[in-house]
């Protein structure tokens, strides 16, 4: 599991940072940009719930694994040969971040499987993925300064194989019979709590579309250079790293609601300072560093919640709505919205309403917290 989460996020690092840089060198507009970084959170509206499905019901996860593997190495390779054509482009990437929804949604169930729910188990092999993302984001930095942004899908293609390398490493379970929840989904996801702890799930996520979409471009536009861009993605993951390694007190002394609060406060504070001060040397690591709040944080406690309120033969598909709820229709939504401003107003007032929807979350939480808890998975 650990080898899956280091390869998949190595991929993450190499595409997410700078594939608005790549989409730029081709010569095509912000508008068509923002619609092509949106890609990857619209393929989780459904992809996600599709593959949770599959697996839920199939028990045969690897496998998916796998399949969906290979068929983003075909991906990758169309992204390369589209050239500067928007539809082909547009294709490629639909096909690209299809499959690789399937990656998250059912590696998080068999982590949290394998960790049996421990936090500081769970941290230490998310911690894997992280450094995957780290490696990645300084090593391409250096790639494409020396080769150009438009070397990219090669580097992707390099990654995608390494991915599909640690899918036919993981191993297999044994096929067991597909049983029944004792209570449906589709109730769990009609309490109140939970409904509060989906808004603020979307809000995080819309918060982080101007960060995903376009933090590269904002640091270009400042004059840092490919590397550098890659170093400040660097710091952020480092803070994320030493979060997931040493995450357990947190876990031991507050309860997961607690943290994902605070988790909302430090987004909102983080994308606010990069609205009100812009990307001089000194706000760009301190809002790096609050990355291990703003993901790192916010991911554990998310991932702690789910655990605790969906049954095991609900996980994946528990995983698979959040995902789309979240890093689907918030994403996509967060994304176009941050593209729409940035080209209408400022880069900067595209933070700012990043702050706005953070601290809108936060709300969410508190509201959540108010209402009587969901009731507790039941143990098998």
């Amino acid at each position: 599991m650990s080898a899956l989460f280091l390869c998949y996020f190595a991929f993450v690092g190499t595409a997410m940072p700078y594939l608005s840089l790549y989409l730029s060198a081709r010569g095509l507009s912000i508008e068509a940009i923002a619609l092509l970084v949106s890609l990857p959170q619209m393929m989780r509206i459904g992809g996600p719930l599709l593959w949770g499905w599959l697996a839920d019901h199939s028990g045969r996860s690897a496998t998916i694994l796998k399949a969906s593997a290979l068929a983003a190495l075909v991906g990758v390779v169309a992204m390369g040969l589209a050239g500067d054509s928007f539809v082909a482009t547009f294709a490629a990437l639909v096909w690209l971040f299809f499959a690789t929804t399937a990656q998250m949604p059912i590696g998080e169930s068999m982590a949290l499987a394998s960790a049996r729910g421990d936090a500081g188990t769970y941290g230490r092999i998310r911690a894997w993925g992280s450094i995957g993302f780290i490696g990645a984001v300084t090593g391409v930095g250096v790639l494409l300064d020396r080769f150009g942004a438009a070397s990219l899908p090669v580097w992707m293609g390099l990654a995608t194989c390494a991915l599909i390398a640690a899918t036919f490493a993981v191993r297999s379970r044994p096929v067991v019979p597909f049983v029944a929840a004792q209570a449906s989904l589709r109730r769990r996801l009609r309490d109140p709590a939970i409904v509060c702890f989906l808004v603020a799930s979307f809000m995080m996520i819309f918060a982080h579309g101007a960060f995903y979409g376009f933090f590269s471009l904002f640091l270009e536009r400042a004059g840092y250079t490919k590397t550098a861009i890659g170093v400040v993605w660097a710091v952020g993951v480092i803070a994320e790293i030493a979060l997931f390694r040493w995450q357990r007190p947190l876990f031991v002394r507050f309860d997961a609601m607690t943290l994902l609060s605070a988790s909302l406060l430090a987004a909102t504070l983080r994308f606010g300072l990069l609205g009100g001060w812009g990307a001089g040397w000194v706000v760009v690591v301190v809002t790096q560093l609050l990355h291990a709040l703003t993901f790192g944080l916010h991911h554990s406690a998310t991932m702690a919640l789910l655990h605790r309120w969906f049954e095991p033969a609900q996980q994946a598909r528990a995983q698979a709505v959040y995902t789309t709820v979240g890093y689907g229709f918030g994403g996509v939504t967060g994304g176009l919205v941050a593209g729409w401003v940035w080209s209408a107003v400022s880069p900067e007032t595209a933070f700012l309403v990043a702050a706005a929807a953070a601290l809108a979350g936060w709300v969410a939480i508190v509201v959540a917290r108010r209402m009587p808890a969901p009731g507790k998975r039941m143990e098998t």
